[in-house]
């Protein structure tokens, strides 16, 4: 969002906003959630609390932050209007009230699925096809076609495919109308999430804004071509190998196929990075830059999670947990932490001040929040994601604990800066 692309396709703020401030209260809760949950992290993968944890994280705070981001972003990119804003409140009605019947209901039991339950799962699954169909009738109105562009399509049938296999599991566990393990249906979900989903939309939003706000051009799309070609590929056969118990041999190959395609797309995002124009880094783009290094940390964790089985399976629960917690509250956090302060600024300042220019002295989208806070919350999230992964490696609850009091100090500095942008007064001055 700069002066080369159009913002005139842009949506109300009214559409974008709310999920912003959603999202920023689900991080805090997810945060406080990690405190109760510190036992479980620290000896299974698996649990009541660890599902309600990971959907609150999941689907209240990078999902509903991902939709509110999209409104904005969709439009500019592929220069068309949403087909529909009415329909972007419904979506963000049923996803809210759906994350909070199914995050309490798993928190508490999830072996035996409650009508809460399913109506949680139901309703997300409306909110995630109203989505899904209004993206893709915005997508198909759109003269642009990139590949960017096709990976946060691609990505968006991912969501949907995800959704209807997480309601199929969640009816399976009361009904039992299939002979499929739950575990590897389990596994096979999380990774369609974790991968199809968010990796493939993080890919296609990141190799859009990123080189543009590193201020460099001429890259070679080659990187990404291939990196959507190999992992969208390699997780199609990890979903069918986990599904039907195929040779460990072909999730092996398949694993391979989706870290080069991910490699492929860090490299393309590390040739940005180098050559960039603006050499110094404010704290969101801080943030965006840690995001990749702890990307590369659940990499290892993947790799490690598939060894563990045949070298040390004494090990198997920790690297799954390192491999997760390192996507969810590493990589996608800290990239979310970080675009936040290059795009909500920006809404906000749209919507106030776009057409008081040359009429008014404006504030800069900067000048919105503060930075000192934004500075102070990068630290204790660097920190807290360190001590929770040695919490996870030592298998200590007590560290974990701690981990989650940084991350609360990081939720609460965060919330404070988003609602001071979205409650931010006009602040208008004469030209002199």
């Amino acid at each position: 969002m700069n002066s080369g692309l159009s913002t005139k396709n842009a949506p109300s703020a009214s559409v974008v906003l709310p999920h912003y401030v959603y999202g920023a209260l689900a991080f805090l809760a997810a945060s406080i959630m990690i405190f109760f949950s510190a036992d479980n992290l620290s000896s299974s993968f698996i649990g009541p609390r660890l599902l309600g944890l990971t959907h609150m994280l999941v689907l209240g705070w990078i999902t509903m932050l991902i939709f509110g981001a999209l409104y904005q972003l969709i439009p500019v990119v592929m220069e068309v209007k949403l087909f529909s804003e009415k329909m972007t409140y419904f979506s963000f009605i049923t996803l809210g009230i759906g994350n909070i019947l199914l995050t309490g209901d798993f928190w508490h039991n999830y072996t035996m699925p409650k009508t809460l339950t399913i109506i949680g799962g139901v309703l997300v699954v409306f909110s995630i096809l109203v989505f899904v169909v209004n993206t893709l009738l915005t997508a198909k109105k759109s003269p642009v076609k990139t590949t960017e562009n096709n990976y946060i399509v691609t990505s968006i049938f991912w969501l949907l495919f995800t959704v209807i296999m997480g309601l199929f599991i969640l009816l399976n566990n009361k009904y039992h109308y299939t002979v499929l393990s739950p575990i590897e249906m389990l596994k096979a979900h999380a990774a369609i999430g974790l991968i199809g989903w968010f990796s493939m939309l993080v890919m296609g939003v990141a190799s859009t804004l990123l080189p543009m706000f590193f201020i460099v051009h001429n890259l070679n799309k080659n990187y990404l071509k291939a990196s959507f070609v190999l992992t969208n590929i390699g997780l199609a056969v990890l979903f069918v190998s986990l599904i039907f118990g195929v040779s460990y041999w072909v999730s092996y190959i398949s694993a391979i196929s989706i870290i080069i395609g991910i490699f492929l797309f860090a490299r393309y995002n590390w040739d940005a990075y180098n050559r960039r124009l603006r050499r110094k880094l404010d704290v969101g783009m801080k943030l965006s830059v840690l995001s990749f290094i702890l990307l590369g940390i659940s990499a290892i964790g993947s790799i490690l999670m598939f060894l563990a089985p045949l070298f040390f399976p004494q090990m198997m629960n920790i690297y799954i947990i390192v491999f997760g917690a390192s996507l969810l509250l590493g990589f996608f956090t800290s990239l979310i932490l970080g675009q936040m302060y290059k795009t909500l600024p920006f809404i906000v300042w749209l919507a106030k001040y776009q057409d008081k220019v040359g009429k008014f002295k404006t504030p800069l989208p900067a000048d919105l929040y503060s930075e000192k806070l934004a500075q102070g919350h990068y630290y204790s999230f660097v920190v807290g994601i360190a001590i929770f992964l040695l919490g996870v490696f030592m298998q200590s609850a007590l560290i974990i604990k701690i981990s989650s009091l940084l991350f609360t100090i990081t939720a609460i500095l965060f919330l404070y800066n988003t609602l001071m942008i979205i409650l931010h007064k006009e602040d208008l001055k004469p030209l002199k």
